[in-house]
């Protein structure tokens, strides 16, 4: 049954009634009718006096009817208004505060009551007045909200909440308000978003605590919260400080800052701060539409007249949700944020889209070639359709001899038949929209297109991408017609297929046919050998992918091809064995075979099926390498055809022995999830840690050692570090490694000075040596990271100079 509540509804229809009997002559002059109240002609003011106590400077109370001071907190005995009361008009007060030798807030409230025609409950209005007590008497706002983002910044949250480092937690963060609770458009209701006074780059934060519904905060409010037992996280890449709900939340009032003017592009440096974006617009389609519907899920395309773009986001919940998206142009106000690296502007409500009211100008476009495109609005003509898939089409254009490629990307194409230019290659084409960068490479992200007449185009020879072509490409990308062959991989899945290829002797293990459509693989399957063209359209270094816009793909029934498809993992100092499998495609007569190059490896002899078992002999000696090779022959040892190779690693074992001033092999129960100071080794030796997600031990076969976080809750980052160690070190071995599918890496640095590379780590436990070019000294952190597994840590030794 819905709850009502009867003062709530006699209050509401008493005002209704005064709305037609405000102006009757009976209305009294003695606090009668709606209450008004201000100090200093505003809703709150602030005044201040130093330690030694004293009275403060007078504020002007301008009341309606009588009204009294009140003091809200529990430190507010030797403190008094003079007055304390007063009535109708003017009135000018000052408080008078006993000395203190630490500071204080006291919040003082000046209420008034009316009355309201046919409503006999009088009727409260109110003012704040913040009495600040401090070292110089001063009235100012203290607030250090970016000193705690940039500790919170160094400890490299992700998204799995954690402990705040224990200096973080013995702080104290005061900072001003700048979200606005009742607009219901930051995040949701337990989210604010706060910042200095000075407004400067990354001096804002948004908070998260269970406090916050019930306070209600707007732009203006002041908080003060301790960190005790406070995390940190991260949603959409922003960092989030999350407050413990035991903790006492104090608020007081100050002035709201004024939003920064920033451009899109600098939008990343004011995170969780109140902005102003100017001489924007909604994109193109965007106007007409509601700010958040089934469309756009909250995400509003804009744009600046100079071709910048971010998103206005609105949540579910915002009060202006159900608003039309005007057709408009201007400024808008908000929070600055992003998600994932999008950037975008929240807006606290109607009042900070209000801005857009100025006719939308007609967007100008420069009219250019492919080879003359930078970030802006753009317009080509002539160009030739040479490529599309479900998202994209590739425009060609020759200029003096040169063909050159721009790609028009439409996120909005979101089914097999979306892209209304499927049977447009080939045309002539006249282009025009805003234009990005885009990991290095230009892109329309907005683009509007004009077909005409088949195009006489014609494209150069394609550039052939084999290993070597592979490699050159990720050094230097950009749109190029390709050719390449390989092994295709088909993964079918519910609402799209995900094709892949597999080129031999290329480092690039994802080579993906990105957004491909269906209907041009009729005719190959999955672990076919094929040929194919397309177009390069990048690389992405940080997950080691290629994208190809595909033309055309046949099945190649002629060529041998042997395709290892496991990548080794290091095998340790002790020696083993793994399993490494390949596939071998049209291999007519010809046979398999093995072999290695390098010493401490086997293979079986003979001819071999897959998998192959490749067998390490125990280490004594450095770190070695050798490589394995499948290859196609018509007999072992003979002229290969075909074949495909893999480098295997064996780590070396550490030296001990009267070379090593230290060696651990860490157990079970060593650590704390709480972070703090360990020792042990021989000779024992103290080494400090931080706070993690979870603290577990493998007692599996693999003994990988001690393991940090999980794959639901990943530890992100641990770093081992002290200043105990005394000498010179020519040599450390970490045995470390990652669970399966993480992204682990392994860093040592000695006095701040990194030693060698940093190494991408196994899943298998493997002794990783660190060599520096000569003997240092200094403090030695050992620093593990993986975004999205558990990481594992054996043992170390440090090798003495002699």
């Amino acid at each position: 049954m819905k709850k009502v509540n009867l003062w709530k509804t006699l209050f509401l229809s008493a005002l209704a009634v005064a709305a037609f009997t405000g102006c009757s002559d009976d209305d009294s002059d003695e606090g009668g009718g709606m209450p008004s109240i201000t100090v200093n002609g505003a809703e709150s003011a602030r005044v201040a006096v130093g330690l030694d106590g004293g009275k403060t400077d007078a504020v002007t109370i301008e009341s309606s009817g009588d009204w009294t001071i009140t003091f809200e907190g529990s430190d507010t005995d030797d403190c008094v208004a003079v007055p304390a009361t007063g009535g109708k008009g003017s009135t000018s007060v000052y408080f008078e505060l006993g000395s203190r030798t630490a500071e204080r807030t006291i919040t003082a409230k000046v209420v008034t009551y009316g009355t309201i025609a046919g409503l006999s409950m009088p009727v409260p209005a109110s003012v704040t007045i913040t009495i600040l007590q401090n070292t110089d008497g001063s009235t100012e706002v203290k607030t250090n909200v970016a000193e705690i983002r940039a500790l919170l910044k160094a400890m490299n949250p992700g998204q799995t909440k954690v402990n705040v480092t224990d200096e973080i937690a013995a702080k104290t963060i005061t900072g001003i308000v700048v979200s606005d609770f009742a607009g219901h458009n930051f995040g949701n209701d337990y989210n604010i978003a706060v910042q200095d006074a000075s407004a400067d780059k990354d001096s804002g934060l948004t908070l998260n605590a269970n406090q916050f519904p019930d306070l209600k905060l707007s732009a203006g409010d002041v908080v003060t919260i301790p960190l005790t037992a406070a995390q940190v996280g991260t949603y959409g890449s922003v960092i989030q400080l999350y407050v413990d709900k035991t903790v006492e939340v104090k608020t007081s009032k100050t002035t709201a800052p004024e939003p920064i003017v920033v451009t899109p592009d600098q939008l990343l440096d004011y995170e969780s701060m109140l902005v102003k974006i100017e001489n924007c617009m909604p994109a193109t389609g965007v106007a007409g539409t509601a700010w958040n519907n089934s469309t756009n899920k909250g995400n509003a395309n804009f744009t600046t007249a100079d071709g910048k773009s971010f998103v206005v986001r609105t949540g579910q919940s915002a009060a202006f949700k159900d608003e039309l998206i005007p057709d408009k142009a201007g400024y808008l106000i908000g929070i600055g944020g992003q998600f994932n690296g999008d950037v975008q502007v929240s807006p606290r409500s109607a009042a900070d889209l209000a801005g857009l009211n100025q006719d939308a100008p007609e967007v100008e476009y420069t009219e250019t070639t492919i080879d003359q495109l930078k970030a802006g609005n753009y317009k080509l003509t002539g160009t030739t359709i040479v490529g599309v898939h479900q998202k994209g089409v590739m425009f060609a254009q020759e200029v003096s001899g040169t063909v050159y490629y721009v790609l028009g990307f439409n996120n909005g194409w979101t089914t097999q038949t979306s892209n209304p230019y499927i049977e447009s290659v080939g045309k002539l084409a006249d282009v025009q929209g805003q234009c990005e960068d885009f990991h290095g490479q230009y892109q329309f992200s907005t683009f509007e297109v004009t077909t005409g007449n088949d195009s006489s185009l014609k494209l150069p020879t394609p550039v052939t991408f084999d290993a070597a072509g592979i490699e050159a490409y990720t050094q230097a990308p950009a749109y190029k017609y390709v050719k390449l062959s390989g092994v295709l991989h088909i993964e079918k899945g519910p609402s799209y297929n995900t094709y892949t290829i597999t080129v031999a002797g290329s480092s690039v293990k994802n080579i993906t046919f990105a957004y491909g459509l269906d209907a041009k693989f009729s005719g190959v399957e999955d672990g076919d050998v094929v040929d194919a063209t397309g177009f390069a359209l990048g690389y992405d270094s940080s997950n080691s992918k290629l994208n190809i816009m595909l033309t055309e793909i046949a099945k190649n029934t002629s060529t041998p091809v042997v395709t290892i498809t496991t990548t080794p993992t290091s095998f340790s100092a002790d020696g083993g064995t793994q399993d490494i499998t390949f596939t071998v495609a049209n291999a007519g007569s010809y046979k398999t075979y093995a072999k290695i190059e390098g010493t401490g490896f086997s293979v079986p002899t003979g001819e071999v099926t897959t998998p192959v078992k490749v067998t390490a002999a125990a280490n004594d000696g450095a770190a070695r390498e050798a490589k394995l090779t499948i290859y196609l022959a018509s007999e072992e040892n003979g002229t290969a055809v075909t074949e495909a190779s893999v480098t295997l690693k064996q780590s070396q074992k550490p030296t001990g022995g009267e070379g090593a001033a230290y060696e651990w092999t860490f157990e079970k129960d060593t650590f704390s999830s709480k972070g703090g100071t360990i020792t042990g080794g021989t000779p024992a030796m103290s080494w400090t840690y931080p706070a993690v997600s979870y603290v577990g031990w493998d007692s599996n076969t693999s003994a990988k050692g001690v393991q940090f976080g999980s794959g639901g809750s990943p530890a992100k980052s641990f770093t081992l570090s002290t200043t105990a160690y005394e000498g010179t070190i020519t040599q450390i071995v970490v045995n470390a490694s990652n669970a399966k599918s993480g992204d682990g890496k392994l860093t040592v640095k000695v006095g701040g000075t990194q030693i060698g590379e940093t190494v991408a780590l196994t899943t298998t436990a493997t002794d990783y040596t660190f060599t520096p070019a000569s003997a240092v000294s200094g403090e030695i952190t050992i620093e593990l990271t993986n975004s999205v597994k558990a990481m594992y840590i054996k043992s170390i030794a440090i090798n003495k100079a002699e």
